[in-house]
């Protein structure tokens, strides 16, 4: 059980006892059947999040101003502002953060520890622990959720569109945008209980480009029509096909450069084992080869450094950006009239119609000897054949 305001949920990483017996060891032992209610039971060093009944609900505000010609008698041209902001964004506070102490030995709980500060006692240096070490079921990570994220979005759309014109129709558009807001998650439940403020009670730290930014969009579509063609053979083999092709181009994804440990020593952030705590910036040039070829360096390792223990890196979050990312898509069909009320449809599709290599983000995490480095890419060409048969 997990809804608020009482829960509690258990969660062992490599028992002792294995499966055949789990809470062999566990403080309390076996925890079910579930108390709930005031006389709900946690263990110690435990995580909770706290969410105040009165939150405010997250909501956006729209704005947008277009201007609209036709030229010629085929085509149509637009230009369009769009603007979003949205406030309310629920992001979390961490509130009970390990404390770091330079230097060493020094006694907690009754240990000496030397160096002071190290990762096997984040949970007794943590600041509940520090003001209040009498209580006997001490806290573990303690976020706060909180009603104060925002975002923005501002972008600028062009389009061209051409009517039907002998069986052709093109359309194009270009978005040149920028979204900026906070670090934050909206999912079903609000945000994972380790997506906090990197830096307690500095919301402003995490501000950067959003995860979805991208700067450039350009889209092509056309669809041409073949003919109905008067001489029966021609109208037979030639008549009644449609090809249509697709091409888009974006920018690349923001990029998180990440420390790859928990450098403060603080237990902050930390998602499905992966720490979110940024590398340091130390050179004004972040990329190496931008040519996107398998096993490219795009990043350079030598712009980066992982931080001194004790503190945080000064990277901007996704403040670089990943390779650019195109598609160029295709089909051809038809429909062959059988009887009055019979058809039969033929369709075929090729993804990637050029079978291209297409990257994937490098690597990010500091620690890892591929940093940089390309080593996926999106599918290679995939096509596609349907025939159905429709009465």
């Amino acid at each position: 059980m997990q809804t608020a305001p009482w829960g509690n949920v258990t969660t062992l990483i490599n028992p002792v006892g294995g499966l055949d017996n789990p809470w062999q060891g566990q403080p309390g032992g076996n925890p079910f059947p579930l108390t709930t209610g005031t006389r709900a039971t946690f263990n110690p060093y435990g995580a909770y999040q706290s969410t105040a009944y009165d939150l405010f609900t997250p909501y956006p505000s729209t704005w947008n101003l277009a201007i609209t010609k036709q030229i010629g008698t085929d085509w149509l041209a637009s230009a369009t502002y769009v603007g979003t902001a949205t406030t309310h964004l629920w992001v979390q506070n961490y509130i009970n953060p390990a404390i770091y102490f330079p230097g060493g030995p020094c006694t907690l709980s009754g240990v000496v520890y030397d160096p002071c500060s190290q990762a096997s006692n984040v949970n007794q240096r943590r600041r509940f622990t520090l003001e209040r070490p009498q209580e006997t079921s001490p806290m573990g990570s303690v976020s706060n959720i909180e009603p104060f994220g925002t975002m923005n979005y501002h972008g600028m759309l062009l389009s061209m569109q051409q009517r039907v014109v002998r069986g052709v129709t093109v359309n194009t558009n270009y978005t040149w945008s920028h979204c900026i807001g906070d670090f934050s998650d909206l999912n079903s439940q609000g945000p994972d209980a380790g997506e906090t403020y990197t830096k307690p009670d500095h919301r402003e730290f995490d501000r950067g480009d959003c995860v979805g930014d991208r700067r450039q969009i350009f889209n092509f579509t056309a669809v041409a029509r073949t003919p109905e063609f008067q001489n029966s053979t021609l109208k037979l083999l030639g008549s009644g096909w449609t090809l249509s092709g697709i091409y888009r181009r974006l920018s690349g994804a923001p990029l998180n450069i990440l420390a790859g440990s928990d450098r403060a020593l603080s237990g902050l952030q930390q998602i499905t084992g992966t720490q979110l705590q940024r590398g340091s910036q130390i050179s004004a040039s972040s990329y190496a080869d931008q040519s996107g070829r398998p096993l490219s360096n795009w990043l350079d390792r030598n712009a980066f450094d992982i931080p001194a223990l004790g503190t945080l890196g000064n990277f901007r979050r996704n403040s670089v950006i990943g390779p650019p990312n195109w598609s160029f898509d295709m089909s051809l069909s038809r429909a062959f009239q059988i009887r009055e009320h019979e058809r039969l449809e033929f369709r075929a599709e090729a993804f990637n119609a050029t079978n291209s290599f297409r990257p994937q983000n490098p690597n990010t995490i500091l620690t890892n000897a591929q940093f940089g480095q390309i080593r996926t890419a999106f599918d290679p060409r995939i096509l596609q054949f349907a025939l159905k048969f429709v009465f």
